[in-house]
């Protein structure tokens, strides 16, 4: 499943209006902050942004069931400390599930950009149903050469009285990362399975790029996904706790132009240099290679990224015991 935004698409589709699609709206209070969040999505097979969705405060959540077609989710993010918060619910009572999410970000790699937190899958149906997740993150500034990540991720599945599963087959995975649209990491890959045959909690842990972030990836011309793709038994509840850093040589840092984005305190240096991401900045050739993992710094990705900025604190991950 592939889910492509633009945040320049016009509202009307050969000359008729779109079919907008408003799911109903949750609000979540945290302390003094109130999050509102709407569930906007275009119609049938229509995989373009809703026309005013921010790409860089706004995270594109799109989920299917039993390989359907995806639901897309535009949840907003709220500055907080100087930290992005995505948090949300989407209950859907036809398919008879529930999903929860509550990240914090960071998308600026200078000093490496973050995530952290969790998504959560409820099955409320009588049956066992197959559950695609996926979460875009746009970054600003981009890579333009080799990027490192790493990070840890915690998969849990809640049991009810009667027990449960929940398992991947072979050629797939139950947590991945897509650096745009290439494939960068997976993590518990199939055959995989987990689960018991009463009420509890079945774990499953791992990580990856150590030191923080230390695994070589692709260039990112716009951003990052994260996917969580299982099978999940009735009444049962899987949740996905991931925590990632993402960074790469300053020198590769291209700051995106026309977009808007969070303000920061000492950020000037970074306006050095300016281009325009879009539809032109894109293209490839097929005989031009991606770009990444060929020239090694002194802040190669081998030997994990650390880069200093004033009054940003440098962020590290302690994958759980």
């Amino acid at each position: 499943m592939k889910v492509v935004w633009r945040p320049s698409v016009d509202s009307k589709v050969q000359g008729r209006q779109r079919t907008i699609h408003v799911f109903p709206i949750k609000s979540s209070i945290l302390g003094s902050l109130i999050v509102t969040l709407a569930a906007v999505a275009g119609e049938t097979g229509d995989q373009r942004s809703p026309g005013g969705v921010d790409e860089l405060t706004t995270a594109i959540i799109a989920i299917s069931i039993d390989d359907g077609e995806p639901r897309l989710i535009a949840s907003r993010g709220v500055m907080v400390d100087g930290m992005l918060k995505f948090v949300g619910e989407h209950v859907d009572s036809t398919e008879g599930f529930t999903l929860v999410w509550n990240w914090t970000a960071d998308l600026d790699p200078m000093g490496n950009a973050s995530l952290d937190g969790e998504a959560s899958i409820l099955n409320e149906t009588g049956a066992r149903h197959l559950y695609d997740m996926q979460a875009e993150f746009n970054l600003d500034p981009v890579i333009m050469n080799a990027s490192a990540i790493g990070g840890s991720v915690r998969v849990t599945l809640n049991m009810d009285a009667d027990g449960g599963t929940l398992d991947v087959p072979a050629g797939t995975s139950v947590w991945s990362v897509m650096i745009d649209d290439d494939e960068a990491k997976r993590l518990h890959p199939g055959p995989f399975m987990m689960g018991g045959t009463g009420s509890g909690n079945a774990v499953a842990d791992a990580n990856f790029g150590a030191p923080y972030p230390g695994l070589v990836a692709p260039s990112i011309e716009d951003g990052f996904r994260i996917r969580h793709h299982c099978r999940v038994t009735s009444g049962d509840r899987a949740v996905f706790a991931t925590t990632m850093l993402i960074g790469g040589d300053p020198s590769d840092f291209i700051r995106r132009r026309n977009v808007q984005r969070p303000v920061r305190v000492g950020d000037t240096s970074m306006e050095r240099r300016v281009i325009q991401i879009g539809p032109a900045s894109r293209g490839r050739t097929s005989s031009e290679p991606r770009r990444g993992g060929v020239r090694k710094s002194v802040g190669s990705a081998e030997r994990g990224v650390q880069i200093k900025k004033t009054g940003k604190r440098i962020r590290t991950v302690v994958p759980p015991k």
